[in-house]
């Protein structure tokens, strides 16, 4: 059996190898669990083009005669079109339920999706905005603690030639494959 400071080695030359990555993850965690702060990290530039006025009356009647096969009294929440004229009724939340409508073939599609559980749920944790206060000051906390430990380890620690190596090593991968996402 492996004595224990071999252990410690391989403890050691893997935390320095996975640190960015380590750093990197309680990082973003933080910034995603409070992604509406940063308004989705997206920049928003607003244009009016003035168009000519149509009458509405033509694509209503349009909308209401798919509703009516649909069997549905609300409207869509999206309506796409999509190449050779296919026509997606969106209804709910991201589309949790879909028509497809080939016009030209006479055919349409009912699309439902349903949440795979404990999957979504799992998912859903990651989603601030989904979920309660108390959760996001509770991962907020340990994203914070994982800095913190991270940083703390760092400047602890007595390095050696191959211990830096392992180091510059890990920050070359992080940066590897943030350039490769």
């Amino acid at each position: 059996m492996l004595d224990k400071p071999f252990w410690r080695k391989i403890h050691r030359l893997v935390g320095l190898l996975l640190v960015g990555f380590v750093v990197f993850y309680g990082v973003t965690g933080l910034l995603l669990n409070h992604r509406q702060d940063f308004s989705y990290f997206q920049t928003r530039s607003k244009t009016v083009i003035p168009v000519q006025v149509q009458d509405q009356g033509l694509m209503l009647s349009f909308i209401d005669s798919y509703r009516q096969q649909i069997n549905r009294d609300d409207s869509p929440k999206v309506i796409r079109i999509k190449d050779g004229g296919v026509i997606e009724f969106l209804y709910g939340s991201h589309g949790r339920t879909t028509y497809i409508i080939d016009p030209q073939a006479g055919t349409m599609t009912r699309v439902d999706k349903m949440d795979n559980q404990p999957w979504h749920w799992l998912n859903r944790l990651h989603k601030a905005y989904k979920t309660s206060g108390f959760w996001q000051v509770l991962t907020d906390g340990i994203g914070l603690l994982i800095l913190f430990l991270t940083g703390t380890g760092l400047v602890i620690l007595n390095y050696s030639r191959r211990d830096i190596v392992f180091l510059a090593g890990g920050a070359g991968l992080l940066i590897l494959g943030l350039w490769l996402a």
